[in-house]
């Protein structure tokens, strides 16, 4: 399908603005994802997966323009512009890209459909009113069960088998959807009685001895919230979890499985169909305006069994049976 005929769809029911696209005579999609890590890469496949069942393949009857810029804030302002300026439809992948994106199109001007995914508070980075109040902004949500998942610290017993009374947080600080989970896991933690020590990081280098710090401090448990500089650093800090027998927690499924412990988590491979299945929608011709953002409502508990093998921390009978195992 040639773009002159997505075009036609469109104009026929006044609904998906159409531009020029750089060299091409395809519906053009921008996508800017913010880290080399699993989840990110779950969503975009599961993106680009979701599109060619609906029958929109890149390189036939569209074109998917791909930029990464590897959590460099000055390279994703120069990549936002020119994915904004190039094409028909921009797909941010985490907050902060999608953020660049929507500043980028709202900066030269354009009326194309900005799109997110594997963000956990649009509305509070203020990609969007409300899930339906969005103007030219959609996508999905990564927002997870945080309480829930601090719970889990409340059914274990430590290596000495005592209760764990004292926590840690990895998070960085210049992502504004870990920050909001920080300040969910404080209040859960506060109502269940558990210390919760604030390891807050600002540069991703930061990570193993900020996880070493919080291990000197004490701690006999860690919460990893939906990070994405965290996220791709669970291998280099797995080895000091398992000797020193920390029980890690993980809103992410990539985190658990790369030297978590276990955690309910979201599927991003899901969250990418999802808004795979509204873009595919906008090119078919739904007004943005009908499109509901949305958000998870099934979170899995995954669980790392080389783990608990590893440590000899033991599975409590409590833990539900219906778990997802890696």
């Amino acid at each position: 399908m040639k773009k002159h005929v997505i075009m036609s769809l469109a104009a026929l029911s006044l609904v998906v603005p159409m531009t020029s696209c750089s060299n091409s005579d395809l519906y053009t999609i921008g996508i800017l994802e913010y880290i080399t890590q699993d989840a990110l890469e779950a969503v975009r496949n599961g993106f680009v997966s979701q599109l060619k069942e609906k029958g929109y393949e890149d390189g036939k009857n569209i074109s998917i323009q791909y930029q990464n810029p590897e959590a460099n804030a000055s390279t994703q302002t120069t990549m936002a512009s020119k994915l904004a300026r190039e094409c028909d439809l921009v797909f941010g992948i985490a907050t902060l890209s999608a953020v660049a994106l929507k500043t980028a199109v709202d900066d030269a001007s354009k009326d194309i459909p900005v799109v997110y995914s594997a963000c956990t508070d649009p509305v509070g980075a203020g990609l969007i009113t409300s899930v339906t109040d969005h103007a030219n902004v959609i996508g999905t949500s990564d927002a997870g069960p945080t309480k829930k998942n601090i719970e889990l610290f409340t059914k274990f017993k430590d290596a000495d088998n005592h209760d764990i009374e004292k926590i840690g947080i990895i998070y960085s600080t210049a992502e504004s959807n870990s920050i909001v989970q920080f300040h969910e896991a404080q209040a859960a933690c506060s109502e269940l009685g558990i210390t919760l020590i604030d390891g807050g990081f600002s540069d991703s280098t930061m990570i193993n001895s900020t996880v070493n710090n919080l291990i000197s401090q004490g701690i006999k448990g860690l919460f990893v919230p939906t990070d994405n500089a965290a996220a791709a650093s669970m291998v280099s800090i797995k080895d000091s979890l398992i000797s020193n027998k920390i029980l890690t927690v993980c809103a992410d499924e990539g985190e658990t499985k790369n030297g978590g412990s276990l955690g309910y988590s979201v599927s991003y491979s899901n969250l990418g169909k999802t808004t795979g299945d509204m873009v595919a929608s906008l090119i078919s011709g739904t007004d943005i305006a009908d499109i509901t953002c949305s958000y998870s409502s099934s979170f899995p508990l995954v669980i790392n069994e080389d783990f608990f093998t590893e440590t000899g921390i033991v599975l409590p009978d409590e833990i539900p049976d219906n778990v997802s195992m890696n």
